[in-house]
């Protein structure tokens, strides 16, 4: 069996998924952040991302410690006391689970600085904030690596729409999507597993620091050229009926990842080691016939759960999602 079978981070469908997924949807946070800003104050900018991302981040942390307690006592009978404020202050401060809101409501904060104190520093305030950002050495506390690492792809976003940037020509356009593509495919062939902000948690040593330095460098390149190709493969989409079930899923994607969270990282490996059954899950087979009808059927599933249980409940709307509608 081949070796990227047996590692995630090497399967060569997730390193290319992994390079550019998660930058190009905070690139798209950071994009409406611009929006926001532009229609409203940042007092209401701000106890905005506190009902969308902070009151979630705080439910769904709580909660998943006691559903963990749960399934602790469930499947492998452990049981006794729980260290709840111990574990309190691990999930919300030191090493939070649901890094991706933490993150999120971090980088609106530090855009909201940068912006309220534009008019006083001028845009040097935005570079300034980013560096004092990533000197700190702390990376593997409050979820501060991802927040240094995402913070620029959200600035990206956000200068993107304030500056309207806009590439009119058709000849232009399909030359960008093209070099950016055969750029990307070279790049990724040298993505190494150390390359993950998972694995690397954007740590440098004193040793290596130039090394390390330009090592991250490379990291954000094919991040940008992910995020290139797919806006312009979107733009394709929005001519197709594919475009309105896209977006439906995207209304429900936060949906669609609690109850994944709960199901998939919590129940699932649980039930499968106390079942002793083993499935490798990354053979092609499954990964190129299998897991898409699955993976469909899933998120089905789970914005089918959230209509009818999560979004229909004002206080479970308003805890778990930010009441969204």
């Amino acid at each position: 069996m081949a070796p990227w079978h047996q590692d995630f981070f090497q399967n060569p469908v997730f390193k290319v998924i992994y390079t550019f997924h998660m930058p190009l949807f905070v690139f798209i946070s950071g994009y409406l952040a611009a929006a926001s800003l532009s229609r409203h104050s940042v007092q209401d900018v701000f106890q905005s991302r506190c009902r969308s991302l902070l009151i979630p981040f705080v439910s769904l942390s709580l909660l998943g410690i006691l559903a963990a307690y749960a399934l602790n006592m469930l499947f492998s009978n452990i049981g006794g006391r729980v260290d709840f404020l111990g574990a309190c202050v691990r999930q919300l401060f030191l090493n939070p689970t649901v890094w991706f809101l933490f993150t999120l409501f971090a980088l609106s904060c530090l855009l909201i600085v940068s912006v309220r104190w534009e008019k006083r520093f001028g845009p040097i305030i935005f570079l300034l904030i980013y560096l004092l950002l990533m000197i700190i050495p702390y990376n593997n506390y409050c979820a501060l690596c991802y927040i240094k690492w995402f913070y620029l792809f959200y600035l990206a976003g956000y200068f993107f729409n304030k500056c309207s940037i806009k590439v009119p020509a058709a000849a232009v356009k399909t030359m960008i999507f093209l070099v950016s593509f055969l750029l990307f495919s070279l790049l990724v062939i040298h993505w190494h597993k150390s390359d993950y902000i998972y694995i690397n948690r954007m740590d440098f040593t004193s040793e290596h620091y130039f090394y390390g330095l330009l090592r991250t460098i490379y990291r954000y390149i094919p991040g940008f050229l992910g995020i290139i190709i797919a806006f312009y493969v979107a733009g394709g989409l929005l001519k197709t009926p594919i475009a309105s079930f896209l977006g439906i899923i995207g209304m429900y994607s936060l949906d669609i990842y609690i109850i994944q969270m709960f199901v998939l990282e919590g129940v699932y490996p649980r039930w499968i080691q106390k079942a002793g059954i083993h499935l490798d899950l990354h053979s092609p087979y499954v990964l190129y016939m299998v897991a898409p009808f699955l993976a469909m059927f899933f998120v089905g599933t789970c914005m089918l759960i959230s209509k009818l249980a999560i979004r229909r409940v004002p206080l479970l709307n308003k805890l778990l999602l930010g009441g969204r509608g």
